[in-house]
């Protein structure tokens, strides 16, 4: 019979060792769940799609390298769909550039909001099983001016769902409305998906654009592609010939997207969920380890209740289910608890990791199950360990005063190391990836980081020029340049194919445009020939490259020579037209520090949609109050969209600083859990000791002597754990760096500070109740003999 007010009692006897163990547990089952839904979650990206295991990524490889994209040539869906019976159907999807609509207008109201519009193909609701609420995937997309939006953005404009055949309005940089009839409302799947999109509209004809096929039951994949890559029949990209691949849906998920713009795919770098597997046991292992050990205290604390039970005519069953009902409860505690921690968690833990674990997730009767066999799992450990420790023969010597037995080994000293290791393995992590980004913010990029980049939303130009005036006469800002874009965001590839003393090569370069103030306002140096004049009729053939371009042709004199493999059509004659270089740049970083500088061809422009502003020394702050202060003047239906090019370069290393707060929560976490781990057991190794205490004390032992005693155990399991943990964290970390083309160096102090903290809080943690012992009066601890 269960006696729920003497197991309270029990449990509140013991509220050190109680609390300690719900705390470790919670926090331990918190972190671990939300590692493990993160890990199932992401394993599963589009598992809910009815034929993923039929749908593949058409990808296309230019010749060049090995390097495929996601894009298909005008004509290559159809002609695969025509050709091979193997493919039942294809789906082409593109996605709006962002600043093709800035304002959407709907109900009245105006929007700046920046949706993720997407263009499809009609079949797109049928070909993908995201669930449209108005039921209705074959004709959502039938005509041009339908538009399918999300639940959200149902109510966020018009108030409910009921929004079938209500209007909105795309609104372009030259105000222009679109106008675009609802024709479908789609709901947003609760599991993952590496399409993302907030808005449906059908796509227009033509375009090198991305497409997914869908194979028939008993088509071949491996097969498909291999025809696919010998067919040079097959449409390719601008009449570039190539071959094409197939990557199925989970496998292209985790291919890196290098595009800076197109939010509609994402991906995952598979090391991600390695660090996250990595990372869960740590702590998990952690916490179980804490567990056992209190665990262990509790039945030694108990050992004189148990031998007074059974001399009392008690069972050891009796025992056994009144001690596995008090840890029943508190693992039962632990896990509501863990509960209400991960809802709380979720939020920190989705922005480090990029996914969108809700409590709707959380709470699925998949996910909980899944829990509660973790719990259950701990319960039969618990079970074991209780059985094996408690012994069915009466022990006698516990009930004589003064005679509490306590087990020489309070815990294995391997658990202890391991802790200790672990911890010391996260310092080291965390310090690296600190000293990484640190190294990535301070690197010369050779490019001004204070430019501020505007995204000009002037109706054909009219009251630019003023607005670019008045910004010039400000004295916070020294320069402005018209572009596509800062080098970060905007640039283009393109393939070079040319004749080299009769040798047919080829390679690939980057395009990017600017007029005769781009290089001075960037902050790019000219390391030969001149600037561009300003008179378009003489600079609209000139084109400046970079070190990187140069060093492909070493040892000739690239100035006033033709460009290979590139002409421009001339407005005037409609021929193509030879382009010279007029200058070499040095090389500037304009990608992530992941990749070396490629080679880069910077060709004139007037025009573009950017204005690119240079501020003066150290006015950063005033030049953007001034810019803001202008736009309202000349633009004030839009609002300021504006960034510079240290943020840009920031986010492309975002993950970084991201990986960087998650191993240093991580690393938190353990310090925590392992600190309650070693409190634990200096307690119990205090109580253990305190009669060898109270005699050293009688025989004139100083405080400091008795604190070394009870304290070189801890030194020693630390000196091994330390030779452990650098090896792992060396390889670890310089794995991970390896991934960088710039990247920092691994220095011994990082490795000697991640010692020095550690010991630093062993010392805190186990010093404190090893003082307490020391300091106790002897009398207490020999009254008894």
């Amino acid at each position: 019979m269960i006696n729920l007010n003497i197991i309270i009692r029990s449990l509140l006897r013991q509220k050190l060792n109680t609390g300690i163990i719900i705390t470790s547990l919670a926090i331990g089952m918190a972190c671990v769940n939300l590692i493990a839904m993160f890990i199932q979650r992401e394993l599963n990206t589009d598992g809910f799609q009815k034929d993923a295991d039929r749908i593949y990524a058409v990808k296309w490889n230019k010749s060049v390298d090995d390097e495929q994209s996601f894009i298909c040539g005008v004509g290559a869906a159809e002609y695969m769909k025509n050709n091979y019976s193997q493919v039942e159907d294809f789906c082409r999807i593109n996605q709006m550039h962002p600043e093709f609509v800035p304002k959407i207008v709907a109900n009245n109201d105006s929007y700046f909001d920046h949706p993720i519009i997407v263009e499809a193909s009609e079949n797109f609701f049928i070909f993908f099983s995201y669930d449209l609420l108005t039921k209705n995937p074959k004709i959502a997309l039938e005509a041009k001016n339908n538009i399918v939006i999300s639940e959200e953005l149902a109510h966020k404009y018009f108030g409910t769902t009921d929004a079938v055949g209500k209007v909105i309005y795309l609104v372009n940089n030259t105000h222009d409305r679109e106008p675009m009839v609802v024709s479908g409302i789609f709901r947003k799947p609760l599991d993952n998906s590496q399409i993302k999109f907030d808005i449906v509209r059908l796509l227009p004809e033509g375009g090198n654009i991305g497409c997914y096929i869908k194979l028939k039951q008993s088509a071949d994949p491996k097969e498909l592609e291999e025809i696919l890559m010998s067919n040079k029949n097959i449409p390719g990209i601008f009449g570039t010939p190539g071959s094409y691949h197939l990557k199925s849906l989970h496998d292209e998920y985790f291919t890196e997207s290098k595009s800076l713009w197109r939010t509609y795919r994402i991906s995952r770098d598979k090391n991600d969920l390695w660090i996250a597997i990595m990372i869960g046991l740590i702590i998990m292992g952690i916490a179980v380890i804490n567990y056992l050990g209190l665990l262990n205290n509790s039945l030694l604390e108990k050992n004189k209740a148990y031998a007074i039970q059974r001399v009392n005519g008690g069972a050891k069953s009796g025992f056994v289910f009144n001690f596995m009902t008090e840890n029943v409860l508190v693992v039962g505690v632990s896990l509501l608890l863990s509960f209400f921690m991960m809802i709380w968690f979720a939020p920190f833990f989705n922005g480090l990791t990029n996914t969108s674990i809700t409590p709707a997730f959380v709470f699925r009767p998949k996910q909980v199950l899944t829990l509660c066999a973790i719990v259950l799992l701990l319960i039969m450990v618990t079970f074991l360990s209780v059985s094996l420790k408690i012994k069915t023969n009466i022990d006698l010597k516990v009930l004589k005063p003064g005679n509490i037995q306590f087990s020489k080994k309070i815990q294995n000293k391997a658990f202890t190391i391991f802790q200790l290791a672990s911890t010391i393995i996260l310092i080291i992590t965390s310090s690296v990836i600190m000293k990484q980004t640190l190294f990535i913010t301070n690197k010369s990029i050779g490019m001004d980081r204070s430019v501020i980049e505007l995204k000009v939303r002037f109706p054909e130009g009219r009251g630019l020029q003023e607005f670019k005036e008045e910004l010039l006469a400000n004295p916070s800002i020294t320069d402005v340049s018209t572009a596509d874009g800062t080098p970060i965001n905007i640039h283009f590839s393109r393939v070079l194919k040319f004749k080299e003393n009769g040798v047919d090569k080829e390679f690939e370069v980057n395009l990017l445009q600017g007029d005769e103030h781009f290089f001075s306002t960037v902050g790019m140096q000219i390391m030969e020939g001149d600037n561009y004049s300003g008179n378009p009729s003489e600079d609209s053939y000139k084109v400046f490259v970079n070190e990187s371009f140069a060093r492909l042709f070493s040892g000739k004199n690239l100035i006033g020579t033709i460009l290979p493999g590139l002409r421009l059509i001339d407005p005037d004659t409609r021929k193509p037209r030879e382009l010279i270089i007029a200058g070499i740049v040095k090389d500037f970083q304009y990608s992530s520090l992941k990749s070396v500088i490629e080679p880069t061809i910077i060709i004139y422009s007037e025009t573009g949609g950017h204005l690119l502003v240079k501020p003066s020394n150290n006015q950063i702050t005033q030049a953007k109050q001034a810019i803001a202060t202008l736009w309202k003047k000349h633009n004030p239906d839009y609002p300021l969209e504006s960034e510079t090019i240290g943020d840009q370069f920031e986010l492309l290393h975002r993950e970084n600083r991201k990986y960087l707060k998650l191993i240093s929560s991580c690393c938190f976490i353990s310090i925590f859990l392992s600190m309650i781990g070693l409190f634990a057991i200096s307690f119990r190794n205090s109580q253990n000791r305190t009669k060898e205490i109270g005699i050293r004390k009688v025989n004139g032992a100083k405080i400091n002597e008795i604190l070394i005693t009870l304290n070189k155990d801890f030194l020693k399991w630390l000196v091994i754990a330390f030779g452990i943990a650098c090896p792992a964290a060396w390889y670890a970390t310089h794995k991970w760096l390896e991934s960088f083309a710039y990247k920092t160096d691994l220095s011994w102090w990082i490795f000697a500070l991640a010692g020095l903290i550690t010991l630093s809080i062993v010392l805190l943690t186990v010093s404190w109740q090893s003082w307490k012992a020391a300091t106790r009066n002897p009398v207490e601890a020999l009254r008894y003999e």
